[in-house]
């Protein structure tokens, strides 16, 4: 590879390792101003009551319901806004 290629290449990394580090840092500030709305006493209790269902119930079971809560909340998402767009339309 030539010089000018090499550098091609590691200015396009650059810019991409940038990128992400700008998206990382847009997201931890989101997230820091959301934790900030809340008591840390409600933020640490609420892991708190997590943890132990999680060890009551199991992980296992917990996995599978949060996948399925997930699975569930992006088909009712979904379905909300083709609702909204029938609306609109119709």
């Amino acid at each position: 590879m030539s010089r000018n290629t090499l550098c091609r290449k590691i200015r396009s990394q650059n810019n991409r390792l940038h990128v992400r580090q700008v998206q990382f840092s847009l997201i931890n500030e989101q997230s820091m101003q959301a934790l900030k709305k809340y008591s840390p006493y409600l933020v640490v209790g609420a892991g708190l009551l997590a943890g132990v269902v999680a060890r009551g119930v199991g992980l296992r079971r917990v996995y599978s319901l949060l996948r399925t809560g997930g699975r569930l909340y992006s088909f009712m998402i979904s379905r909300h806004g083709s609702q909204n767009e029938s609306n609109e339309n119709g």
